[in-house]
Protein backbone atom coordinates (compact mmCIF):
# COMPACT_ATOMS: atom_id res chain seq x y z
CA UNK A 1 0.00 0.00 0.00
CA UNK A 2 1.31 3.43 -0.71
CA UNK A 3 1.73 5.81 2.27
CA UNK A 4 -1.70 7.88 0.96
CA UNK A 5 -3.66 4.92 1.44
CA UNK A 6 -2.40 3.46 4.69
CA UNK A 7 -2.87 7.50 5.39
CA UNK A 8 -6.61 7.40 4.01
CA UNK A 9 -7.53 3.70 5.97
CA UNK A 10 -5.83 5.40 9.65
CA UNK A 11 -7.87 8.44 9.24
CA UNK A 12 -11.36 6.25 8.44
CA UNK A 13 -10.37 4.10 11.27
CA UNK A 14 -10.26 6.99 13.84
CA UNK A 15 -13.33 8.27 12.16
CA UNK A 16 -15.47 5.16 12.39
CA UNK A 17 -14.68 5.22 16.51
CA UNK A 18 -15.83 8.38 16.82
CA UNK A 19 -19.48 7.59 15.61
CA UNK A 20 -22.28 8.34 18.22
CA UNK A 21 -24.82 6.60 16.62
CA UNK A 22 -26.15 3.47 16.82
CA UNK A 23 -26.17 1.64 13.59
CA UNK A 24 -29.42 0.94 11.74
CA UNK A 25 -30.96 -2.23 11.10
CA UNK A 26 -30.91 -3.14 7.53
CA UNK A 27 -34.97 -3.50 7.44
CA UNK A 28 -37.37 -1.85 8.95
CA UNK A 29 -40.66 -4.19 10.91
CA UNK A 30 -43.13 -1.41 10.50
CA UNK A 31 -42.20 2.37 8.86
CA UNK A 32 -43.99 5.65 9.28
CA UNK A 33 -43.98 8.42 6.53
CA UNK A 34 -44.06 11.81 7.48
CA UNK A 35 -45.02 13.66 4.38
CA UNK A 36 -45.75 17.66 3.34
CA UNK A 37 -48.58 19.27 1.46
CA UNK A 38 -46.00 22.34 1.28
CA UNK A 39 -46.35 23.58 4.69
CA UNK A 40 -44.43 20.64 6.43
CA UNK A 41 -45.48 17.55 8.32
CA UNK A 42 -48.47 17.09 10.83
CA UNK A 43 -46.39 18.30 14.20
CA UNK A 44 -49.46 17.71 16.69
CA UNK A 45 -49.17 13.81 14.89
CA UNK A 46 -45.32 13.81 14.69
CA UNK A 47 -45.12 15.02 18.45
CA UNK A 48 -47.37 12.18 19.35
CA UNK A 49 -45.80 9.61 17.67
CA UNK A 50 -42.35 10.11 19.23
CA UNK A 51 -44.12 10.37 22.71
CA UNK A 52 -45.67 7.38 22.21
CA UNK A 53 -41.87 5.48 20.59
CA UNK A 54 -40.27 7.09 23.76
CA UNK A 55 -42.49 4.77 26.18
CA UNK A 56 -42.85 1.81 23.79
CA UNK A 57 -41.01 -1.37 25.04
CA UNK A 58 -41.76 -3.18 22.22
CA UNK A 59 -39.37 -1.30 19.83
CA UNK A 60 -35.52 -2.60 19.52
CA UNK A 61 -34.38 0.40 17.69
CA UNK A 62 -35.76 3.31 16.18
CA UNK A 63 -34.32 5.64 12.82
CA UNK A 64 -35.18 8.70 11.48
CA UNK A 65 -34.44 9.49 8.33
CA UNK A 66 -34.63 13.29 6.78
CA UNK A 67 -35.53 12.96 3.06
CA UNK A 68 -37.44 16.60 2.03
CA UNK A 69 -36.85 20.12 2.43
CA UNK A 70 -39.63 20.63 4.51
CA UNK A 71 -39.06 18.47 7.26
CA UNK A 72 -40.20 15.13 5.49
CA UNK A 73 -38.90 11.75 7.34
CA UNK A 74 -39.40 8.15 7.78
CA UNK A 75 -39.34 6.60 11.09
CA UNK A 76 -37.89 2.92 10.58
CA UNK A 77 -39.59 1.06 13.86
CA UNK A 78 -37.69 -2.37 14.63
CA UNK A 79 -39.32 -4.86 16.98
CA UNK A 80 -37.80 -6.54 19.89
CA UNK A 81 -36.83 -9.99 19.75
CA UNK A 82 -40.25 -12.46 20.32
CA UNK A 83 -42.64 -9.03 19.50
CA UNK A 84 -45.04 -8.72 17.33
CA UNK A 85 -44.16 -6.46 14.61
CA UNK A 86 -47.95 -6.61 13.73
CA UNK A 87 -49.56 -5.51 16.94
CA UNK A 88 -46.43 -2.45 16.69
CA UNK A 89 -48.11 -1.94 12.76
CA UNK A 90 -51.40 -1.59 14.50
CA UNK A 91 -50.55 0.77 17.46
CA UNK A 92 -49.08 3.22 14.78
CA UNK A 93 -52.04 3.29 12.46
CA UNK A 94 -54.14 3.65 15.03
CA UNK A 95 -52.88 7.15 15.48
CA UNK A 96 -53.09 8.17 11.90
CA UNK A 97 -56.25 10.06 11.11
CA UNK A 98 -58.59 9.02 8.47
CA UNK A 99 -57.95 12.50 6.61
CA UNK A 100 -54.08 13.87 6.11
CA UNK A 101 -55.62 17.63 6.59
CA UNK A 102 -52.38 19.16 7.49
CA UNK A 103 -49.90 16.68 5.72
CA UNK A 104 -50.10 13.24 4.26
CA UNK A 105 -48.50 10.49 6.52
CA UNK A 106 -48.78 6.49 5.80
CA UNK A 107 -47.46 3.35 7.20
CA UNK A 108 -46.62 0.32 6.04
CA UNK A 109 -46.16 -3.13 8.08
CA UNK A 110 -45.04 -6.37 7.91
CA UNK A 111 -47.30 -8.74 5.33
CA UNK A 112 -47.73 -6.20 3.17
CA UNK A 113 -49.70 -3.95 5.52
CA UNK A 114 -49.71 -0.45 4.42
CA UNK A 115 -52.39 2.62 5.63
CA UNK A 116 -52.10 6.34 4.02
CA UNK A 117 -54.07 9.26 5.20
CA UNK A 118 -56.52 10.43 2.36
CA UNK A 119 -55.72 14.20 0.68
CA UNK A 120 -58.57 16.60 2.32
CA UNK A 121 -60.69 17.01 -0.85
Amino acid sequence: MTRALLAAAAALALLGGCTTTAPTPATCDVTLKFGSYGMGVDRPLAEAVDIRIKADRDLAHVARKPWGREGEYDLCLSARSGRSARAIYERYRAMLPAKGLAAPTSITGPDGLIYETSAPL
